[in-house]
């Protein structure tokens, strides 16, 4: 039986803007795409995975429906669709009309009816796949009724119904009617959830049986919320029921049919909306001989995508050969295959090495192979490949195995992600699977394919060497034609300065810091275990005291209920899915309400525990009985540095449990020190260069204290008559000011009025009138030029700026003003480290092991440690910065611990 694919187009189109909520698509116009490129791109993986012979689509319409006239508060709560998202509906609709996809769209009636109605029409006909996230429809699943949710990739049936809520597709209805939707404003039964409703329709089988039987139920608590929410039951079932039969005027089932050869007429269209990436996922599923016809290319092979040629290496004779083509060549890609994603824990299985025209694998250590001799195959490369270039594609992990076997290399290295990154930092993704795809319109063979996924999972020395050969060198030879990609972008954005001079030698800092590791005490961290564990008991057996019942404290549905249901406390803010007791929301209730600030205590607490405290042991290596975080260069888009595994960056300083984690990174030597050199306000000292304000540079020159030198200025007193609240208004504004801070979140952090705020800022911005013209001047500049720079030549392109969307344009400019200032200020940790590693790579009694934010920790030993802090202050505060002329001035703290040199 054919299949009908019915898709809900205003589902997808809300799905996939709000995907990219955090990081829109934006045109060189201006234009947000993300709901047109997410829409199209969701379609075009029907097309693929699915026989999409017979398509209809369908939207809402923007008339009221009969459920709106049925009950005026339908929906009411709903937030007026994004202007940006009104722009994008069009597009939408002319793609599927340039692609000759049918769409029924009738006033009066929501997608869903029209896709029901579908469903009922031709559901004997063809096997029915109705695509949306929206669960109402599970109430239409049949036997020949399915549902495709595409950004879960998942298919629901009548199994899937049963298995999840042990109810037929009928009684959904049901069950939307006593649970309601707060999204849709359906009342529903007013304190009965998910489990109840389930309970009742399990025993009774309907709304209408629950009624009829409502003397047998026991529960007075249920009996009396359904007795007090009747009649919003049966007027909530008339609102989730989906309509199957409206009128929908097909002349001829031909209608549904759909060729996708025609996806190729929307090749225009996607060009003229810059999305042309997707170009070549249409190419992909569109027939090949279609496609060269449509094209008018008449040759065999239409695509332009790389052809992989590969060899497996087997025996020594045939390395020989090998090394002898690699001498060859000033330029090799090099790549490990290794047991481990960890490189502490790894052991390598193989290594694969390409030049231009192909790929080669060397097998190592592969089970039940006669492998090639690991010393001999390492060490006749590490002398045959001295002083060519070597590339990689994260070359940082295939350095540190390579030390692992006595290779430390020291060849000039060139990493074709961190490229891709300083290409696009706003890309989300930068492994060699994606860059492939987008540059080279080629598709990788994931790793999963080998070695599995989840409990089944195995490791590489598994994996049979034929399948394993073809994969590595696939990634040694991709590698090199990323390669000969990015290294023609990086000239053409200007980028190879900053590349060679910060990115790239700091793959050498970031990569010894990572073999030393930091030593954490198990002792302390089991200590402060039982501390939290016994307040988290205390906080849970208070906030159950207060609620009068035991409830899943870590449940914001649930939360929600208690907090502005039952205790009736006003809510703060109203989410599509409830009322919200997210952070802010709770920080602003405990000022009147002693719940809430438990409530935030217990978060917190719970976090520190789960992140920190407890997980922290379990990253302790047993080879080493350090823990080793792995440092991320291609993460932030504004060029700082993250860390993973764990993440050093979160842990929160503020509460006294953050700052006792930090108690455990200690040194496991007593003859050692930890050294913690943090710079000073570095984010306002680059603010008053890039400004050039003489109020900041002059009170940095001088070494005054900047908030109290801000607070004089602007309030008019001396500096000795500033008060310690005016000082605290100073700073909010300093450091606020960087970040795009209004007066509406300045009125909110200092707990005064909007007006107040307001008079502040222009006071501010008349004493510092030079950062009022940088911020206007840099706006502007972006504008014109489509991005924004720090001093080093890190670029960020923000097309976004020109957006007729307020919001979006918005949310550019204060990334344009921002950038540039934590950008250059990462720049310039940056470049401290590449100093100081070059400076005591030859001694072990000084270790850096973490950078966190503006702050560089070292292990030293005691004999040395006047010698580190003179060596480490000089180089921090030395940095060649173009045209500074404001001090950086850096702090040093010693301690035996983390905390205590901070």
């Amino acid at each position: 039986m054919n299949r009908l694919i019915l898709i809900d187009g205003t589902a997808i189109i809300y799905r996939s803007y709000y995907a990219f909520i955090k990081r829109p698509l934006i045109n060189s116009k201006g234009m947000n795409t993300s709901a047109v490129y997410g829409t199209i791109n969701t379609f075009i993986k029907l097309v693929s995975d699915f026989s999409a012979d017979n398509v209809v689509i369908s939207f809402d319409r923007k008339e009221p429906t009969f459920r709106h006239k049925m009950y005026k508060e339908y929906k009411a709560n709903r937030p007026p669709m994004p202007d940006d998202l009104v722009s994008q509906l069009k597009p939408v609709s002319d793609f599927f009309r340039e692609i000759d996809v049918l769409e029924i769209s009738i006033p009066g009636f929501e997608a869903d009816d029209i896709i029901a109605s579908l469903a009922e029409k031709y559901k004997n006909d063809f096997e029915i796949l109705m695509v949306t996230g929206d669960k109402d429809y599970l109430q239409l699943l049949d036997d020949n009724v399915s549902i495709f949710d595409p950004f879960k990739s998942n298919i629901k049936d009548l199994e899937y119904l049963q298995e999840k809520y042990e109810i037929k597709s009928d009684q959904f209805i049901d069950f939307l009617a006593i649970t309601g939707d707060t999204a849709d404003n359906v009342p529903g039964i007013k304190g009965i959830g998910e489990k109840g409703a389930l309970k009742l329709l399990h025993e009774y089988g309907t709304l209408e049986n629950i009624y009829e039987n409502i003397d047998n139920i026991k529960s007075k608590s249920i009996v009396k919320k359904l007795e007090e929410s009747r009649e919003n039951a049966f007027l909530s079932k008339d609102l989730v029921r989906i309509d199957r039969h409206v009128p929908l005027n097909i002349k001829d089932d031909k209608q549904v049919e759909f060729d996708r050869k025609k996806l190729m007429n929307a090749v225009p269209f996607l060009e003229e909306y810059e999305i042309s990436s997707l170009v070549k996922r249409i190419r992909s599923v569109v027939p090949e001989e279609s496609l060269f016809e449509m094209m008018g290319v008449q040759e065999e092979n239409g695509s332009d995508t790389i052809k992989l040629e590969y060899e497996l290496i087997e025996n020594n004779s045939e390395f020989d050969e090998l090394v002898q083509i690699l001498r060859k060549h000033d330029k090799v890609a090099i790549d490990t295959e290794t047991t481990s994603v960890h490189p502490v824990e790894a052991e390598i299985v193989g290594i694969s090495v390409s030049t231009d025209s192909c790929g080669y694998y060397i097998p190592l250590s592969h089970k039940m192979y006669v492998n090639l001799d690991k010393g001999y195959v390492i060490e006749s490369l590490r002398k045959n490949l001295k002083g060519k270039m070597l590339i990689g594609h994260n070359i940082k992990y295939d350095m540190q195995i390579f030390e692992k076997y006595g290779w430390v290399i020291d060849n000039k290295i060139f990493d074709t992600m961190i490229a891709s990154y300083l290409i696009d930092p706003q890309l989300m993704q930068h492994n060699m699977d994606k860059c492939a795809e987008r540059e080279l319109n080629y598709e990788t063979v994931p790793i999963s394919n080998l070695i599995g996924k989840g409990k089944k999972q195995i490791t590489f020395d598994l994996v049979d060497v034929p399948t394993a050969a073809k994969y590595a060198a696939e990634d040694a030879f991709v590698t090199y034609k990323l390669y000969e990609v990015y290294n023609r972008r990086l000239k053409e954005l200007e980028l190879v300065e900053l590349f060679e001079n910060i990115e790239i030698p700091l793959v050498e800092v970031l990569k010894s810091m990572e073999n030393t590791g930091v030593f954490v005490s198990e002792e302390i961290l089991g200590n402060l275990s039982k501390e939290a564990g016994a307040r988290l008991s205390e906080l849970t057996k208070w906030i159950y005291d207060k609620a009068g019942y035991p409830f899943n404290i870590n449940s914001t549905q649930q939360l929600a209920k208690l907090l502005f249901d039952e205790m009736k406390i006003p809510p703060v803010k109203k989410t599509k899915t409830g009322y919200s007791t997210d952070n802010s929301v709770l920080e602003k209730l405990a000022e009147n309400y002693e719940i809430a600030e438990k409530l935030i205590e217990y978060r917190m607490l719970n976090k520190l525990e789960s992140t920190y405290i407890k997980a922290l042991p379990k990253l302790i290596s047993g080879r080493t009985g350090r823990v080793h975080s792995s440092f991320n260069q291609t993460v932030a888009s504004t060029g700082r540095l993250s860390s993973s595994n764990p993440n050093l960056q979160n842990i929160p300083i503020r509460s006294e449990f953050g700052r006792r984690i930090r108690n455990a990174f200690t040194v496991s030597d007593s003859d050692y020190v930890i050294l913690a050199a943090d710079y000073s306000q570095v984010e306002l000292r680059v603010m008053a260069l890039l400004s050039g304000d003489e109020n900041l540079i002059s009170a940095f020159r001088n070494n005054e204290d900047i908030h109290t030198q801000t607070a004089s200025l602007v309030f008019n007193v001396t500096k000795e008559e500033v008060t310690s609240g005016q000082r605290a208004q100073a700073k909010a504004v300093n450091f606020g000011i960087i970040y795009g801070m209004g007066y509406v979140r300045l009125s909110q952090e200092l707990g005064i009025s909007r007006n107040d705020a307001k008079a502040f800022i222009e006071n501010y911005f008349a004493k510092f009138s030079a950062i009022k013209e940088y911020m206007d001047r840099q706006t502007e500049f972006v504008k014109s030029n489509g991005y924004t720079s720090t001093l080093f030549g890190r670029k960020l392109y923000l097309p976004g700026i020109n957006s007729t969307d307020n919001r979006t344009a918005g949310d550019a400019a204060r990334v344009a003003i921002n950038m540039p200032i934590q950008g250059t200020a990462a720049d310039i940790i940056k470049l401290a480290m590449i100093n100081i590693h070059d400076q005591i790579i030859d001694n072990p009694c000084i270790k850096m092991i973490l950078q966190v934010h503006d702050e560089l920790v070292f292990e030293v030993h005691k004999d040395k440690l006047e010698e580190a802090k003179s060596l480490i202050k000089t180089a921090m505060e030395n940095v060649e910065i173009p045209n500074s002329s404001v001090p950086f001035k850096v702090d040093i703290g010693t301690g035996v611990n983390w905390f205590d040199a901070h």
